[in-house]
């Protein structure tokens, strides 16, 4: 099968994050819905029902990468250099001025990443995505700021060491 460049760079964000919005991919791979659409005609990649996440044919969809790509977005502006993160960090993005390690983690996670922080991430700044509504104040074990949200919907709830 013959790709483009933008066909490509899909196959190789979806294959790297799994799954990620179809808006995601339109803006980072400067593509159209004729290239996605292809990919799901040659079955390279496959459309969630009623939605629009977009995930590599045989992944399954992570909401963790989709909702930390959420963030990504409202930093493009900063043009940046984003990969993949070892596990917990979802994505590891660099901008001019800041490496950022973005996690997204369950209400019943926060603590054991609070507590390790410090191991789990090398990056100057920390944006931590929670799914949960309620957000409860807690000591995090870092001096780097981090940016606490919450989701769905994606909220900013707190700035620590900022």
């Amino acid at each position: 099968m013959w790709l483009n460049e933008q066909q490509k760079q899909i196959l190789k964000l979806l294959w790297d994050f799994n799954s990620l919005r179809e808006e995601h991919i339109i803006k980072l791979c400067k593509c159209s819905e004729n290239d996605i659409n292809f990919l799901i005609a040659r079955n390279a990649i496959k459309k969630a029902r009623n939605s629009k996440i977009l995930s590599y044919k045989n992944k399954e969809i992570n909401n963790r990468n989709v909702v930390a790509f959420d963030v990504v977005m409202q930093y493009l502006k900063r043009n940046p250099k984003i990969k993949k993160g070892k596990f917990p960090v979802n994505v590891v993005m660099q901008t001019e001025q800041f490496d950022y390690d973005i996690i997204a983690v369950k209400e019943i996670e926060v603590e054991t990443l609070y507590e390790k922080i410090d191991e789990v991430s090398q990056a100057d700044r920390i944006i931590i995505i929670i799914e949960s509504k309620n957000y409860i104040k807690r000591i995090i074990k870092t001096q780097r700021p981090c940016l606490i949200c919450t989701y769905s919907p994606l909220k900013i709830v707190d700035k620590i060491n900022n």
